[in-house]
Formats: structure tokens, sequence, C-alpha cells
């Protein structure tokens, strides 16, 4: 009996801890569908708004994101418009189990 309830336990655990780590991978991949997108139409677009644009999905997709960490950078491609890249640094703690937190560090290069 006992035995029974520590495995039921530990799957609880476990179960809780695979929730909310994939809660925060799937916002990851959310929004790195969002940041792709809005550099794929950025060209000609302002750095700021660009900027803007990126902390808006940020905020929809509840990215812990401070401004200070977008950087834009634009590449001249020869017979089109500017290519836009966009790096996105941010970090998000997340309660593993109770007590334990663990540190999760996203690095995003828009290609």
């Amino acid at each position: 009996m006992i035995k029974r309830i520590i495995s039921i336990v530990i799957f609880l655990l476990l179960a809780n801890a695979g929730f909310r780590v994939g809660i925060v991978f799937f916002h990851y991949q959310e929004f790195r569908d969002a940041v792709r997108e809005i550099a794929l139409f950025g060209a000609g677009k302002p750095d700021d708004l660009l900027k803007s644009n990126v902390m808006k999905a940020a905020g929809e997709n509840e990215v812990p994101l401070d401004q200070d960490y977008i950087e834009i950078t634009r590449r001249t491609i020869v017979g089109t418009n500017d290519h836009v890249i966009i790096k996105v640094v941010y970090a998000v703690m997340v309660d593993v189990a109770p007590g334990y937190k663990h540190r999760f560090d996203f690095d995003y290069t828009t290609p």
C-alpha cells in the first residue's frame, strides 16, 4: 500500500513537472513563429515598429522579454529589399517541483 502511494506521488510530480515545462516550450514555439513572421515581413519598416511588434508577440505568448534583449540587424540583398534579422534572448524560471525552480534560457535568431 505504501509503495503504491509513493509511486502515485512520484508519477504526479513528474506529470506536473512535464506539464509546466511543456507549457513554457509551447509558448516559446509560438513566440518563435511570431518573431519569424515579423522578420519576414519587416523589410522597409523602422526598427522601433519591429521591436514593438516583437514585444506585442511576447505579451501574447506569455514570454517575459525586456526590450533591451531584442537585437535587429539588416542585410541588403542584391535585387531585393533588405533582409531583417531579429535576435531575441530571454530566460524563464519554472517551478518544476515544490521548492525547486529551474531556469530555462532561450536564444533565437531568425534565419
